[in-house]
C-alpha cells in the first residue's frame, strides 16, 4: 500500500505475537523497497531482548501477574513491556539501501532524524541524547537495579524530555533479507509495575522505570487517541521523504 493522505487509519491493533510474526515474515524474503510497519499494541504483553531468555519461573511469573504473553525479539536490548500505550513502528529497508549501508550508529541517528521533528511538530517536547547522557543512565539503571529493561538506560538515536526521561527507543535487526529499525514510543503512561512483577518479581522496581521514563501525554497533555493520528500521519510522510519511497504494509 502506497503513501496516501489516508495513512494515518492504516495502524494495526493486535498482540506483541502477531506483531512479532509480520516482522518476521517481512524479513523471510528481500525487502525490495522501503516498507512501514505501524502497530497498536491490544494488550499487554513482555518482549525480551535477544539474550534474554525466559525461562518457566519468568513464564509462570507472567501468567500469574495477567496471563500476558512472554517472547524474545529480533533485535538486542533488554526488556519491553508493550501495551496500549505504545505505539510501535517498524521501518523495513533493502540491504543496498543508503541508509542501510550507513554504520549501526549512525542509522539510527537518521531514523531518529525523523522522529525528532514529528515530535517536536506535534507538540510534543523532547531531545537527542549524547554520550554523556548515555553513559550517564546505565549507571543510574544499574545502581537502582532496573539495567534488565530496556526503556531504563539510553542509547543511539533515542529521545528523552527535556528533563532526561526516556520517550522514544529503538533498536535494530539486520538479516540477509534487510533491515529493519524498530521504535517504541510511549503515548501514555506505563504500567512499569507490571514489568518489573513479570522479569525482576519485584512490582516495586516499576517506580524506578517510571521515574526515569516519561511520555507523550504527560509532556504535552495532549491524549493518545488525539495525538496519534496526525502523529502517524506526519511520521509516515517524513519516512517517505527520507526513504526516497515507502509503502505502509
Amino acid at each position: 500500500m502506497s503513501v496516501t493522505s489516508e495513512m494515518a487509519s492504516h495502524i494495526y491493533s493486535g498482540g506483541m505475537p502477531e506483531e512479532q510474526a509480520k516482522i518476521d515474515a517481512v524479513l523471510s524474503e528481500p525487502v525490495a523497497e522501503p516498507k512501514l510497519l505501524i502497530w497498536r499494541y491490544a494488550e499487554p504483553a513482555v518482549i525480551m531482548g535477544r539474550s534474554q531468555r525466559p525461562d518457566n519461573e519468568m513464564l509462570q511469573r507472567a501468567a500469574a501477574a495477567r496471563n500476558i504473553p512472554v517472547q524474545q525479539r529480533g533485535s538486542g536490548g533488554g526488556a519491553v513491556l508493550a501495551g496500549p500505550w505504545m505505539l510501535s513502528v517498524t521501518l523495513f529497508l533493502p540491504t543496498d539501501h543508503p541508509a542501510a549501508e550507513l554504520g549501526i550508529i549512525d542509522i539510527f541517528k537518521w531514523f531518529e532524524a525523523a522522529w525528532l521533528k514529528v515530535l517536536l511538530d506535534s507538540g510534543i517536547p523532547c531531545q537527542s541524547v549524547d554520550e554523556s547522557m548515555i553513559a550517564e543512565s546505565k549507571v543510574a539503571a544499574k545502581a537502582q537495579k532496573v539495567e534488565w529493561a530496556c526503556y531504563a538506560g539510553l542509547s543511539h538515536g533515542e529521545l528523552v524530555s527535556n528533563d532526561g526521561r526516556k520517550l522514544l527507543g529503538l533498536a535494530q535487526i539486520r538479516k540477509r533479507n534487510g533491515v529493519a529499525l524498530v521504535s517504541g514510543l510511549h503515548l501514555s503512561p506505563c504500567e512499569w509495575s507490571l514489568l518489573a512483577d513479570v522479569v525482576a518479581d519485584e512490582p516495586s522496581l516499576g517506580e524506578n522505570l517510571q521515574r526515569l521514563n516519561s511520555d507523550c501525554f504527560s509532556l504535552s497533555g495532549i491524549s493518545a487517541d488525539t495525538l496519534l493520528h496526525p502523529l502517524v500521519d506526519e511520521l509516515i510522510k517524513a519516512l517517505h521523504e527520507a526513504s526516497g519511497h515507502l509503502d505502509v504494509i
